[in-house]
């Protein structure tokens, strides 16, 4: 699989049992919960092996504190577990020992760890910016932000954002790997996956363009729309209270197909979280919180005939009872 890009979920996964590995804390029974992860599938099994191959742990009785620069870093952070945990993975992903990088100097991983704005994996934050902007970052998103006097740049690296900017506010150019926005004091929301980029505006007007194409769309206030592969699909009308759910730390679901609520949720906590073939088309309505996805899932275990089977806390599937 060498070359083939790996889901940022499994690929922050391995990065956290490398670093718990690395820690010496490890039990018998993270040993073996680690074993059954890796071998859970084939993606599994190659995200462990790009980590496990940078030159630290190719090394005899090599450590995460053996470097000097390592520990000063970690001195650095204090004795607030989240920021040391936040910056091992970091330190190990861009390989300050031995230099090499998760997927080269210009992987998502490497530019989302050095991001001026970033969230961890179920975590939501707001700031209000030099301008008066206010930016929202979804569950594990990253983004770069640039404010001069005349102009404002926005880079979404990873996830999710919302940004509301001023009105009369100067030119803001919004930047994601598939599509470039142009806007003026708009309030709009943007996510970028796998799929492609989702754009929708609650304000304003914004100029759509692709990375690929020089035809612009222009985006009115209630509307979306999505670019992929090079392409900007036609406008639809948007839900404004759906759309900015997540900023409630709501999953709202109105006959949602099992599997992609799973997939959804996930987003949201670590680990795996999938559904076997036979009830992966069931239906679910309900409002799931996000803040709580254990609560949520036991949810859809009251609401449907399955049952949640957790053969690690990283490794949940939901079957047919």
């Amino acid at each position: 699989m060498s070359g083939v890009s790996v889901d940022p979920g499994v690929r922050d996964l391995a990065i956290d049992w490398i670093v718990r590995l690395q820690s010496g804390l490890m039990s018998a029974a993270d040993h073996l919960a680690l074993q059954q992860w890796r071998q859970a599938s084939a993606e599994h099994e190659h995200a462990w092996q790009r980590v496990s191959s940078l030159v630290l742990l190719l090394q005899p009785g090599a450590s995460l504190l053996s470097d000097a620069t390592a520990r000063r870093a970690l001195e650095s952070a204090g004795a607030d577990p989240q920021r040391r945990r936040q910056l091992l993975k970091c330190l190990l992903a861009i390989s300050l020992f031995g230099g090499i990088s998760w997927q080269g100097a210009d992987s998502t991983y490497v530019r989302s760890a050095l991001a001026s704005y970033r969230t961890a994996t179920g975590e939501r934050r707001h700031w209000r910016l030099a301008d008066g902007s206010l930016l929202w970052l979804n569950t594990a998103s990253a983004a770069n932000v640039e404010l001069h006097a005349d102009s404002g740049r926005v880079q979404l690296i990873e996830g999710e954002l919302a940004l509301d900017t001023q009105v009369g506010s100067v030119e803001l150019q919004l930047v994601t790997p598939d599509a470039v926005l142009r806007s003026r004091g708009a309030n709009l929301l943007v996510r970028h996956d796998r799929q492609g980029t989702r754009v929708t505006v609650l304000r304003g007007l914004v100029q759509v363009s692709s990375r690929y194409t020089r035809a612009p769309l222009l985006l009115g206030e209630g509307w979306q729309t999505r670019v992929d592969n090079g392409r900007i699909h036609p406008a639809s009308p948007s839900d404004a209270f759906l759309a900015q759910a997540w900023l409630r730390g709501i999953l709202p679901a109105e006959r949602m197909r099992l599997d992609a609520l799973l997939a959804e949720l996930s987003r949201y906590r670590p680990g795996i979280l999938r559904c076997s073939a036979q009830v992966a088309s069931l239906r679910v309505t309900g409002s799931f919180e996000l803040d709580d996805t254990d609560a949520a899932l036991a949810l859809v275990a009251h609401a449907l005939p399955v049952r949640i089977e957790r053969r690690t806390r990283y490794w949940v599937t939901v079957v047919p009872v």
